[in-house]
């Protein structure tokens, strides 16, 4: 079914639907190490999210508008398109999302986890 259709049918709040936040990664699930998961389930832990409620993807460059309907929230892990800032929220189609540098970049960056940290923080309301 339809969100839309859902929505007009069902208008009560109640009974709307949210999506599930949305992880992207630039490279392939199965050639990531095991200390950029660990960093990726800590980051996911630390948000207050079960895991098993996040969807994980692999985008090599990031395609937002892809999630317009299907995201209310992405996080993206790897190379920033054109004119996008890494850490800040950001919002197009409906979809609100923030980039950040790889997993493997983030693990030896203090300042950016921290940085991100706080740019999370703002797109999940905590």
């Amino acid at each position: 079914m339809e969100r839309e259709i859902f929505d007009t049918t069902y208008p009560e709040e109640i009974f709307l639907l949210k999506h599930q936040p949305v992880v992207i990664i630039n490279g392939p699930w199965e050639q990531l190490g095991e200390t950029e998961r660990e960093q990726l389930y800590k980051i996911i832990a630390a948000l207050k999210i079960p895991i098993d409620s996040i969807t994980i993807l692999t985008m090599p460059t990031l395609n937002i508008t892809a999630f317009k309907g299907k995201a209310d929230q992405v996080i993206y892990f790897g190379e920033l398109p054109a004119g996008v800032a890494r850490y800040e929220v950001l919002e197009s189609d409906g979809v609100s999302f923030i980039c950040s540098e790889s997993l493997t970049d983030l693990l030896v960056n203090k300042a950016a986890r921290n940085q991100l940290w706080i740019g999370l923080r703002a797109l999940f309301s905590i």
